[in-house]
């Protein structure tokens, strides 16, 4: 019975010592590079659209759109701007990546609505 005892204490402590928790490497260096925005027209009519599109290299990122005045349509690398017809001048469009490190970059183009 001793015997018993004793071995099973040796693979407890065996099993204890093999199941080490590994470590989790972390970067704090952000996995993409924001080149640039894209703008298919920069000068539009009221009521038209254009596209613009995110130049990013990399992996696992996510983009966010805002505008200060019209309407961004779809998502993703690619949107669709639409000015709308009550408002002329020049109008930002904003696109932030960010990456699964929490790691974000903003830029933004201007678009001039008449």
């Amino acid at each position: 019975m001793k015997n018993l005892v004793i071995i099973f204490i040796l693979i407890i402590s065996v099993f204890f010592v093999s199941c080490k928790k590994k470590e989790q490497k972390t970067s704090n260096d952000k996995v993409y590079t924001f080149n640039s925005l894209k703008v298919d027209h920069d000068s539009i009519a009221q009521g038209n659209v254009t596209n613009i599109t995110a130049d990013v290299s990399g992996d696992a990122v996510t983009y966010s759109w805002s505008a200060s005045a019209g309407d961004i349509f779809n998502s993703g690398k690619t949107i669709l701007f639409g000015a709308s017809t009550c408002c002329t001048g020049n109008h930002t469009i904003t696109c932030t990546v960010k990456d699964k490190g929490d790691h974000s970059e903003s830029k933004s183009v201007v678009v001039k609505v008449y």
